[in-house]
């Protein structure tokens, strides 16, 4: 929980970045949804406010915002710079049209779902529902209160800040004081309770330094000794390689390569923007875990020698959640056996009609059968008796298909319905015979993992795929070097690879060699470009790449770059198996 608390603050803090265009920059405000994941719109709007307004008068005020209502206060003041600071940039940002609708959007979805609404939700979802056209739903005073917060692009911080202490004397009788500074203890911001309000807004900004913060009154805007606390957490481990693989290994499970292979794998994959990152291929634990937390895995144990016993802690409470999840999986596809069933035998029939009309019986010369006339000159001059022809039926599908799906933390809320679709899709496919590898990855302390399900030539294999788990990073163009890596294990010359994502490209590691991570995170365009010409790559190596999009508006034209025109959008899971079927009946056409 804590490391997936620390990568959704480094997303957080790379939004922000990229709007203030300050890199490095300790911003006062983070913003999180309710289930501790960065919201991207309102961290972009956080660092909006360092690019157009003053730091210093606008962190000041906010610290002036306190006393039993400071959360309310401080959302509204939030409330009306939205609105400033979308006037002011959507000229510059046009994309930004986009984000602030499916922000609105998400955000009244969530709302709808509670019974109970605190003031400042009910002004929140209010002001959502205005960006999208639609009627707040306030009224008398409350709806006044909204139409003052509706601060404007023109408007100056001075101006805003005194339009803003205007409106707290009228309708709350408050008057923000200035907080005379006191020596305290400073704390690294986290999802703390007093600004989490019961999981019920679409975000919380959290703060993340104190007024009475003596590092802050003494760096200035950035917090000098924070900063250097934040590039220890991602560079520290620099030197403790051996650290980072044990604990890759505790967790995942022993690697199929030999330290030959991996070296010379590396080598070959991690370059370029993958240059200080590792690549891992493991086929998951010899044994389960118990539920006391046991190891039953000689080399599991000996990586927990390696680790302090904090992480020892982590890695076995890391295989107890997935010896979880993968029951859930198990527990989800029995719960609907008799629906996957009917898909598994649907999805059969379908690829096997399509292949036997393809594969028609090869004629092949032999020494009795139906006389080829055409060959009978080699019986006179070559004194070849096979001139006579007999069909024999072909049982070689003539391809082999692999199956890419992304498993970081993005997709945790589908975990057991990805599992029972990629198991209808993986037993259809070895009913019919087909060569089949199927794999997920995801990236955690810069090993981007490939966690083997099934191989080729392997069957009754597929349940193997109930022990999908979603969790960290997604360093896709990597993953797809290790797919190509894998392909080349198949004897088929026709191959097809088929990629399950959600369109968005990012690990918290940097993308090449550099001093800090901060401006070359794989993230946005470095993320998207780089996968993009991974896909193009395995294209002139013959591969056919199709990519399977399960995300947002968001990531759709992302998903139209990566994979051009060979891609499809799937709005709902249920949909996987069938969607995938009928792509995987339209290669079939082009393949064989």
């Amino acid at each position: 929980m804590e490391q997936q608390e620390m990568q959704e603050e480094r997303r957080a803090r790379n939004f922000v970045w990229a709007a203030a265009e300050q890199y490095g920059l300790e911003p006062l405000f983070l913003a999180y949804a309710p289930d501790g994941t960065a919201d991207m719109y309102l961290n972009i709007i956080i660092g909006l406010s360092y690019k157009w307004y003053d730091a210093q008068k606008l962190e000041t005020f906010f610290h002036m915002l306190g006393g039993r209502q400071e959360e309310l206060y401080q959302g509204m003041l939030w409330i009306g710079l939205e609105q400033a600071l979308y006037e002011k940039e959507q000229a510059h940002r046009p994309a930004l049209t986009d984000l602030r609708q499916e922000y609105a959007q998400e955000n009244l979805g969530r709302y709808r779902s509670f019974k109970e609404y605190e003031l400042i939700d009910q002004l929140r979802n209010g002001h959502c529902a205005a960006i999208l056209g639609q009627d707040s739903g306030l009224s008398g005073r409350m709806e006044e209160l909204l139409q003052e917060l509706t601060f404007t692009g023109d408007m100056e911080i001075e101006q805003i800040i005194a339009r803003m202490k205007v409106i707290l004397w009228k309708y709350f009788s408050y008057e923000p004081k200035p907080i005379k500074k006191e020596r305290g203890t400073y704390f690294l911001q986290k999802l703390l309770p007093a600004f989490h309000s019961i999981g019920k807004m679409h975000a919380t900004y959290v703060k993340t330094k104190r007024y009475d913060d003596p590092v802050w009154e003494e760096s200035g805007n950035g917090g000098t000794m924070e900063r250097a606390r934040h590039y220890l957490l991602q560079f520290s481990r620099k030197g403790d390689g051996e650290k980072d693989r044990a604990y890759i290994e505790g967790c995942f499970g022993s690697s199929i390569c030999s330290p030959g292979e991996e070296k010379l794998m590396e080598e070959e994959l991690c370059t370029e923007n993958h240059k200080n990152s590792h690549i891992y291929i493991t086929e998951g634990y010899s044994k389960a875990v118990s539920p006391a937390g046991e190891w039953w895995n000689e080399k599991a144990a000996e990586a927990e020698k390696k680790i302090d016993r904090r992480e020892a802690k982590g890695i076995q409470e890391f295989r107890e959640n997935c010896r979880r999840q993968t029951e859930k999986n198990r527990q989800y596809y029995e719960k609907n056996r008799t629906i996957y069933e009917n898909s598994i035998r649907r999805m059969t029939e379908k690829l096997r009609l399509e292949l036997d009309t393809r594969l028609d019986d090869v004629p092949l010369r032999a020494r009795q059968g139906k006389i080829c006339a055409s060959q009978v000159w080699r019986a006179l001059y070559l004194e070849d008796p096979r001139i006579f022809e007999k069909r024999e039926e072909v049982s070689d599908a003539g391809f082999s298909v692999d199956i890419l799906i992304d498993a970081s933390s993005s997709r945790k809320d589908s975990q057991e319905q990805i599992a029972a679709q990629s198991y209808i899709l993986v037993k259809s496919l070895d009913l019919c015979r087909i060569p089949l590898q199927v794999y997920s990855y995801c990236s955690i302390r810069g090993y981007t993992v490939l966690r083997l399900f099934q191989s080729y030539g392997e069957i009754d294999r597929a349940e193997e795929v109930f022990s999908y788990v979603a969790v960290g990073n997604n360093r896709d163009g990597l993953a797809l070097r290790g797919a190509g890596h894998l392909m080349e294990n198949s004897e088929q010359e026709k191959k097809l690879l088929l990629v399950l994502t959600d369109g968005s490209p990012q690990d918290d590691r940097i993308a090449a060699e550099g001093a800090f991570y901060k401006n070359r995170e794989y993230t946005d365009q470095i993320a998207v470009e780089d996968t993009t010409e991974q896909v193009q790559h395995l294209k002139r190596k013959g591969i056919q790449v199709v990519g399977i999009f399960m995300g947002t508006e968001r990531g759709l034209q992302t998903a139209h770059r990566i994979f051009g025109r060979d891609f499809v959008r799937i709005e709902n899971i249920q949909q996987f198996s069938e969607v995938v079927g009928k792509i995987l009946q339209e290669k079939i056409r082009e393949i064989i």
